[in-house]
């Protein structure tokens, strides 16, 4: 049987951006212990990258929507800030899954600014991934402490800023094409982490190559995950975007199997810990297309 191109890339896209996150994981566990360093290295480790995607790609300088670029990195800088906190205290199976909730923080918002009609039903998936999101933060206590733990809110912050720099995308996306908006808001948001040096000094950005290497892995998967992801909504965005979920359960299957074989790379916890986190995982995606299809 035949797989459209566009789907191919989406599952390139889900497992890029899978293999982006554990590599943030990585470097949060075992590189860097600063989560400012973090920032501002996950940030500059991507410029090498970008700067060639106007060599593969038809990227201008816009004539408008300038306002929504700056207004796009901004508020997606600002959600980056409450990861690379939440992540030094969170699992890799744990904070990934948080960001399907993403699909609801957009219904929200397009309800209450760009005045979208949000049926009555719609609340319905929304409640389930609330659920589901409290099992993928359960572990061996079994207690809702750790749902409403700073570091679990920082995570949900996370993605109420990254659903907002979505809206601003919409708006900028009207004016130009998805590779020019990609390139210029990451290339702003990448300079905005300029910001971070009088606050944190250069003396603690001293950091070796091997420590920021997991950081380039995660820059480049996220890029090519980026790249992939946009050239497939140039054919279908509903599926791709279905598609593009897959980076939840991908994390947590890795995450298992790493927690089998290398206990002390990412996590390691109980197989009834990871049975309540896969279905956790489950209840969100199902809730996530539902709310994306309604």
């Amino acid at each position: 049987m035949k797989i459209e191109f566009y789907i191919l890339l989406s599952f390139v896209a889900a497992f890029s951006f899978a293999l982006s996150s554990l590599s943030s994981k990585i470097a949060s566990k075992h590189t860097i212990k600063n989560n400012w360093v973090l920032l501002f290295y996950y940030y500059i480790t991507v410029i090498p990258f970008l700067v060639l995607l106007p060599l593969i790609f038809d990227i201008s300088i816009p004539s408008t929507g300038w306002i929504y670029i700056f207004l796009y990195s901004i508020a997606f800088f600002i959600g980056n800030i409450f990861f690379t906190i939440a992540i030094y205290k969170l699992d890799a199976s744990t904070f990934t899954p948080f960001f399907q909730l993403q699909s609801a923080f957009i219904a929200i918002l397009a309800f209450v600014f760009l005045k979208e009609h949000l049926p009555l039903v719609s609340y319905i998936p929304i409640a389930v991934m609330i659920f589901g999101s409290i099992l993928v933060s359960l572990d061996e206590k079994m207690s809702l402490k750790s749902y409403i733990s700073i570091a679990t809110l920082l995570i949900i912050f996370q993605q109420l800023f990254h659903a907002s720099s979505n809206i601003f995308a919409g708006f900028a996306l009207k004016s130009m094409n998805s590779f020019t908006f990609m390139f210029w808001g990451d290339l702003i948001a990448s300079l905005l982490a300029l910001c971070i040096i009088p606050f944190i000094g250069f003396k603690k950005l001293k950091v070796s190559f091997t420590q920021i290497k997991p950081l380039f892995v995660g820059a480049l998967f996220s890029t090519i995950g980026a790249t992939a992801l946009f050239t497939a909504f140039q054919t279908n965005v509903t599926i791709s975007s279905a598609l593009s979920l897959l980076t939840a359960p991908i994390v947590l299957i890795l995450s298992i199997l790493a927690s089998v074989f290398i206990p002390n790379l990412l996590e390691h916890h109980t197989r009834k810990v990871y049975i309540i986190r896969i279905m956790g995982v489950v209840l969100i995606l199902i809730s996530a297309i539902k709310l994306a299809t309604i």
